[in-house]
Formats: structure tokens, C-alpha cells, sequence
């Protein structure tokens, strides 16, 4: 009856184990903000900036500039943050480091060219994901064939995805570039 026992209980915590690691894997890796912002013991100071809030086909979209450091000037980490509303679910808020914008940015525009020339194959997609893991991309429909879509999608914490058409793409291109913009004249002391 006791090994039965035991049995269980090894068995039992073996489970647990497997199915903690497995909610491990569906974490996104943190940014270099969230890593500093996540820091204990020390004093940060978190500064920010609502660039501005656009509308999507199914939800609405904010850019913030932000600005994380110790007092004192020793360390600074710049960054955006990028808030999802997607109509009837919470707002998902994911962080894409300052380093990335110049990639993103080439991504975005990429991404709005692209075209059913980009492939011999029928459908396609043509994706850009930041180590924060936002996702931006372009798509062709399973509704309805021969057309794309345009998807903004946060895997951050509620999945959220926003739907653009080409001029909302540019719209959050330009959001995005005013908020880089902002932390530029930041980092140079303007």
C-alpha cells in the first residue's frame, strides 16, 4: 500500500512537472525594457509618451515611447510599447526594444508591398515578429480567395489581433517612426 502511495505521488508531481514546462514554452522571451523593468532591489523610473491611438478593421491600436532607467543616468532603456484592443477582449500590451525599430520599420514596409507575384503558390504569407514576439503580416485570405489581409497580432498575453487595410498599415508605419523619432531626440539629449 505505502510503494502504491509513493507511486502516486512521484507520478503525480511528474505531471505537474511536464505541464509547468510546458506553460514555460508559451511564454514570449522578455525585451531589454521588460528585463530591466523586471529588476528588483533598485529604484527605476519608467517614463512615457502616448504617441497616439489608431483604429484597426476590428479594434484600435497605441503606440507609447518609452524610457526606463536608474537615477542618476547609469543605465537607460528605451523602447515602444504597443497596446492591441481588440473589440469585445482586454488590451495586450507588447514592448519591442529601441535596437529592433530600424528592422521593424523595413519589415512594416516589406510587408506592404508584398504581393501574389512574391510566390508561384496560390497562398502566402509574408510575416515579421519581434523578439517580443508582435507580429505583423500580410496573408491571403481563406475567406476569400485571391485577396490578403493584414494582421497586427499580440502573443504577448491575449493573443489579440488587429486587422489593417494597406492605409492603417501606413498609419501605424508612421506611428511607429514618430515614436522612434521621440527616443531618437531623447538619446541625443534634444
Amino acid at each position: 500500500m505505502r510503494k502504491t502511495r509513493i507511486m502516486i505521488v512521484v507520478l503525480a508531481m511528474g505531471i505537474l512537472g511536464i505541464a509547468a514546462a510546458g506553460a514555460q514554452d508559451t511564454n514570449p522571451p522578455m525585451t531589454k525594457i521588460e528585463i530591466f523593468e523586471a529588476q528588483t532591489g533598485i529604484v527605476i523610473v519608467r517614463g512615457s509618451v502616448l504617441i497616439d491611438t489608431m483604429s484597426g478593421q476590428n479594434g484600435s491600436v497605441s503606440v507609447t515611447a518609452k524610457e526606463s532607467l536608474e537615477p542618476g543616468g547609469k543605465r537607460k532603456v528605451y523602447g515602444i510599447e504597443v497596446d492591441l484592443t481588440e473589440d469585445g477582449r482586454r488590451t495586450d500590451a507588447t514592448m519591442v526594444d529601441y535596437d529592433e525599430l530600424g528592422s521593424f520599420l523595413s519589415a512594416i514596409e516589406s510587408i506592404g508591398k508584398a504581393n501574389h507575384a512574391i510566390t508561384n503558390l496560390p497562398d502566402y504569407d509574408v510575416g515579421y515578429t519581434t523578439t517580443g514576439w508582435l507580429r505583423l503580416v500580410v496573408y491571403t485570405s481563406a475567406k476569400r480567395p485571391g485577396t490578403t489581409q493584414i494582421a497586427l497580432q499580440s502573443r504577448h498575453t491575449n493573443w489579440n489581433q488587429i486587422l489593417f487595410s494597406s492605409d492603417q498599415l501606413a498609419a501605424f508605419q508612421n506611428l511607429v517612426q514618430q515614436a522612434k523619432d521621440k527616443l531618437d531626440a531623447l538619446r541625443e539629449g534634444k
